[in-house]
């Protein structure tokens, strides 16, 4: 899709107020659950910027690339090889241990360290862990255009498919996903400290 004024770039540290904004506004519902307070002083939102700063793992800016529109940022994908572990328990542990120990603790007792240890994905998949759009830029065309640009990055690094989660709760995401080829693979209800999340997995298939 071609859209008029848009351009890209890898993201960087510098990034991280508008990444975080837009990564905050995808799963509010389950930042507020899961990293209210983790650290004095840190609301959700600024411990979701802190991990965006990592040098590594699932919200860094590493796998983390802005769409901008006339030049102005407008949104942000977020992806990576599953082979590189960038999703996995590891990478969280090492981040929320900066926070301090009683961070590490509570992550565990909720849950989420464990959560991302036994996420289940396809062997050789390319993994999109987010993708935003900031509210006074959507239905432009700006999400459609990171996914596709995400799905040949995903080619050329010879992955089999692309994988991606959505709410169920978000049928308007399921069916700009469903445009682009995926299709669902099975709904999952996960337990997380108090959260119970439903979602979708949903699988695009590449071919050579």
């Amino acid at each position: 899709m071609s859209v008029s004024g848009l351009s890209f770039r890898p993201a960087t540290p510098d990034d991280a107020s508008f990444a975080a904004r837009l990564m905050y506004n995808i799963a509010c519902r389950d930042f507020d659950t899961l990293f209210t307070g983790l650290a004095a002083g840190l609301s959700p939102r600024d411990v979701v910027e802190t991990f965006y700063r990592a040098p590594g793992g699932m919200f860094s800016w590493h796998n983390t690339e802005i769409a901008l529109h006339d030049g102005l940022p407008a949104g942000i994908i977020t992806a990576y090889s599953v082979a590189s572990r960038s999703g996995s328990a590891a990478w969280l542990a090492r981040a929320a241990a900066q926070l301090g120990a009683r961070a590490l603790v509570l992550l565990a007792w909720r849950g989420v360290i464990v959560a991302r240890a036994v996420q289940r994905n396809t062997p050789g998949s390319w993994f999109i862990a987010f993708v935003g759009v900031d509210p006074t830029q959507q239905s432009l065309g700006i999400g459609s255009s990171l996914i596709e640009r995400s799905i040949q990055k995903a080619r050329r690094a010879g992955c089999s498919c692309v994988e991606l989660d959505v709410d169920v709760d978000n049928p308007r995401a399921q069916a700009l996903y469903e445009r682009l080829g995926f299709h669902v693979v099975h709904t999952e209800r996960q337990r997380t400290f108090s959260l119970v999340v439903e979602s979708r997995r949903m699988t695009l298939q590449l071919h050579a």
